[in-house]
């Protein structure tokens, strides 16, 4: 993580103005490097990119620049860029939550089922993959993560998931990097046969 924050636009200055500190720091460390990140890879000013990243709203750029996706934990920031739409999350993998809870709450039976004769810790493990791909669904969907969680299937291991009430299915990598679990979403139909994931 940079050990300052990033230059950002004047609406989203007046934006963390707005919002709690914590949320506002959130947020300008978050675009800021969306910013630095692009402007690295496109040559232009971190200023110039053409984003709008509303606070609560997934970020947008302009017309023929693509799509992104973000997501953080505690100690990283995960953001996707794709030609075609894209969704993305990251959890770190040591995280504490009550994983049959969880699961039995917002999984599906079928879902459920594939925990049920599994050690303890190979039941972490598998929910929170499972979450990370559902979240990246989602956040492919730009649907709302309450509404829409337990809606998205995905079986272990499997390179897919699925909508069951409107019929989306998206490609999906997940994938465990250092002390870090991630999950990226991408149309189904897209050319891309395995992310490109650059590392800072």
């Amino acid at each position: 993580m940079p050990s300052k924050l990033l230059p950002i636009s004047k609406e989203e200055k007046k934006w963390v103005k707005n919002l709690t500190p914590r949320r506002g720091l959130i947020y300008h460390f978050s675009r800021g490097c969306l910013r630095h990140v692009m402007s690295k890879m496109t040559g232009l000013d971190p200023l110039d990119i053409p984003v709008k990243a509303n606070p609560g709203e997934p970020p947008l750029l302009a017309e023929g620049w693509g799509h992104i996706s973000m997501s953080h934990c505690s100690d990283a920031l995960l953001i996707g860029w794709s030609q075609s739409k894209i969704g993305v999350d990251i959890e770190r993998k040591d995280r504490q939550f009550q994983a049959y809870k969880l699961s039995k709450r917002f999984f599906t039976e079928y879902e459920n089922c594939e925990i049920d004769h599994l050690p303890p810790g190979q039941v972490k493990e598998l929910v929170l993959k499972r979450w990370v791909v559902k979240e990246a669904a989602v956040k492919w969907q730009r649907g709302k993560l309450a509404r829409n969680i337990n809606e998205w299937i995905w079986e272990s291991k499997s390179s897919f998931a699925h909508h069951q009430k409107l019929g989306y299915q998206v490609k999906v990598y997940e994938q465990n990097y250092d002390k870090w679990t991630y999950a990226v979403a991408i149309d189904e139909d897209a050319k891309t046969c395995t992310p490109i994931i650059c590392l800072n």
